[in-house]
Parts: C-alpha cells; sequence; structure tokens
C-alpha cells in the first residue's frame, strides 16, 4: 500500500518520501525479506525509518543494496546499519580492502572522480564514517531471494544495478538518470571511466526489463527496455547550442530535487 512515507509503484516496490531527489526503494524479495536500494544522502535515515514503519511495522530490514558509492547514494547507510542491523552490499570494485580482512566502502566519490577533484579545490572533503561491506560483489549473483545483483561498472569502478526478474524489475543507479521519464546519461564528466560505462549500458540494455528504478528522477514502469535500448545505440556527441540549453535545465532541475522534499 502506499502511505504518507512512500508510494507503492510496483508489487513489492516502494519508492520513499523525504529523501532530497537521490531516489531510495524498498524492496520485497521473494521470500518476504525487506532490503534496501540505496540510502540517499546523510541525514536521510530518519524519513527512510519512518518510511520503512509505515510500510511494514515491526519488520526487519535485512540488506542495503547499494548502486555505487557516491555520497548521495550511501550517505545515510552507515546510520541506517546500526540502527537495523542490515547487511551492506556494494561492488567490489567501490570497496577498499579492510585491515584485518574484508571490505570498507570507499569514501565518497572515489579518489579519481572528476567531480571530486573539483570540489576539493574549494572545500576538503568531510571525514566519512567507515562502513563495512558484508558482501563485495564481483560477478552476477543473488544477493537477496530473487534479487539479482548485475555488475555495470564505468559511473564507478564498483557501479551495481540489482535485477527482479520474477517481477520485470530493475534498479539502474546512476547507469541512467530520468528527467520525466525521459532517460539520459550521466555526463561524461561525472563517470570514472566513460567508455567502460557505455559498454556497461549496451551490455545491460540487451537484457533490460521492462521496468526501470533510476537512482534520480521518476521511474519508468513500462518502456524502460525500450527507452535503455535505444539509449545505448546512441552515441555521445557534442551537443549544438540547443543541446546546451537543454542540459543546462536538465542540470537546474536536478540541482532543485536535491533541495526537494517530494
Amino acid at each position: 500500500m502506499t502511505t504518507p512515507h512512500a508510494d507503492l509503484v510496483a508489487p513489492g516496490t516502494w519508492w520513499l518520501r523525504g529523501t532530497r531527489g537521490a531516489n531510495v526503494y524498498l524492496v520485497e524479495a521473494d521470500d518476504g525479506s525487506l532490503v534496501l536500494v540505496d540510502t540517499g544522502f546523510r541525514g536521510s535515515e530518519a524519513a527512510i525509518l519512518r518510511a520503512l514503519d509505515s510500510v511494514a511495522p515491526g519488520r526487519p530490514l535485512e540488506a542495503i543494496l547499494l548502486t555505487h558509492e557516491h555520497f548521495d547514494h550511501v550517505g545515510a547507510a552507515a546510520g541506517l546499519v546500526a540502527r537495523t542491523g542490515a547487511r551492506i552490499v556494494a561492488g567490489r570494485g567501490d570497496c577498499d580492502a579492510a585491515p584485518g580482512g574484508g571490505f570498507l566502502l570507499r569514501p565518497h566519490t572515489g579518489p579519481t572522480h572528476h567531480l571530486r577533484r573539483l570540489k576539493q579545490r574549494f572545500r576538503p572533503p568531510p571525514t566519512p564514517r567507515a562502513l563495512r561491506v558484508d558482501v563485495a560483489v564481483e560477478d552476477e549473483c543473488e544477493v537477496a531471494p530473487g534479487v539479482c545483483a548485475v555488475p555495470t561498472p564505468g559511473h564507478t569502478p564498483g557501479s551495481l544495478c540489482f535485477v527482479v526478474p520474477s517481477r520485470g524489475l530493475a534498479f539502474a543507479g546512476d547507469l541512467v538518470i530520468s528527467h520525466g521519464g525521459t532517460l539520459t546519461r550521466p555526463l561524461r564528466s561525472a563517470n570514472a571511466d566513460d567508455a567502460v560505462y557505455l559498454q556497461s549500458m549496451r551490455t545491460f540494455a540487451a537484457a533490460a526489463p521492462a521496468a526501470g528504478f533510476p537512482g534520480h528522477g521518476q521511474p519508468l514502469l513500462t518502456g524502460f527496455d525500450a527507452a535503455l535500448k535505444q539509449l545505448a545505440a546512441f552515441p555521445r556527441r557534442r551537443p549544438g547550442v540547443t543541446g546546451y540549453i537543454t542540459r543546462a535545465r536538465r542540470l537546474a532541475g536536478f540541482g532543485r530535487n536535491i533541495y526537494r522534499r517530494r
């Protein structure tokens, strides 16, 4: 059911409110257990816990599935682990080896990311909270009953999409961004390796399901597969004047969403 804190957007799938333009989804796995896809910015913990309590009061959160390690997707993860005890699933490429064994999530945008280098010119990044990763995914695998992790590197080295084949759902992270239901790619400068990213998009598009839930913007409940295939086949080109205007409008809308609570 839809509640004041979460919208039921597909069977066993809720789009959470109050997470400042970074989408967070609560998903019921095939055995009825609950998993979260991404956590939004730091400070989103209260909104997420309210949504969890409104949708499934008294039921535990089993896992937090992270599409990639950027701060707008993992910011509330450490706080949620402390409150719920959920295990963390992330891509191996977004993890560093932890002292004594295991893995820690690499902080923020990673040392090679263009946006982090630009940000550091003006303001040193805050010291992140260490986040231990329970499952570091290297190859396609099941991470909860009926929920599969699919590596899609490029945006970050360890980017993942999560697919629920039995219901035809894909949680795409920043593989694509939805602007009013129209899919676009992240800017080249926002990707750790754009060539690898483009290949990941083509590979994922070949078997994408019909419903897609991006990390930013409106979910596509139908036609995600066709839209992704079309976008994957379209080459990157330097935009003309109209293209730059469209891009500026989309970036402005993206920025507004960060300060808006859905």
